[in-house]
């Protein structure tokens, strides 16, 4: 049984609720659906660094956080944030819309679509960025908020990713690189 489920009553919280609940426990999340120690992680579409922070934190000093976004006063408090709280493990990548990703080939382990999937016009796109850029055993961890899960799992396995559990409380996806 996962961390979240022996939490009462988060099967009740509607998905606004679940959300600042999920907000609330960005940590013990991430960990749950994979962040760990030494890893390379990409916060996709990172917005106030909700996750960003504490994925930091989880990766440790031989990790790395990818904070992207197309917001750069958003990315510019993230900045100011780990200062504070003496982060030097976090990247900004300041985004131009959507596209690629300037990243290399297989450079991360983990991406975070922490609902951000309903602002992507080319959502199949950005899963064929996401399979090139995560390492061979890399993840893909996707809360669809705003977008149906069904149609989220289609398009991760139309470009190669399989699902292989689901985190807090079955609410958010994981999958990983078919090869």
């Amino acid at each position: 049984m996962g961390w979240l489920k022996k939490h009462i009553g988060l099967t009740s919280l509607g998905e606004f609720g679940f959300k600042r609940w999920l907000d609330s426990h960005a940590s013990e999340v991430l960990a749950e659906v994979g962040v760990r120690e030494g890893q390379v992680v990409l916060d996709f579409g990172c917005g106030s660094g909700t996750y960003t922070i504490p994925a930091a934190k989880l990766v440790g000093k031989d990790g790395r956080v990818y904070a992207l976004d197309i917001d750069k006063e958003a990315l510019d408090r993230i900045e100011e944030r780990a200062k504070r709280e003496e982060l030097r493990n976090i990247v900004r990548i300041d985004a131009f819309g959507e596209g690629d990703v300037p990243l290399r080939d297989e450079a991360i382990d983990l991406m975070l679509l922490i609902d951000v999937l309903q602002e992507i016009d080319d959502k199949e796109a950005l899963f064929h960025e996401a399979c090139r850029i995560l390492k061979s055993d890399g993840i893909v961890s996707v809360y669809p908020m705003h977008i149906a899960e069904e149609e989220v799992i289609r398009l991760a396995t139309r470009r190669g990713f399989i699902l292989v559990k689901r985190g807090a409380n079955d609410r958010i996806l994981v999958f990983s690189r078919v090869r």
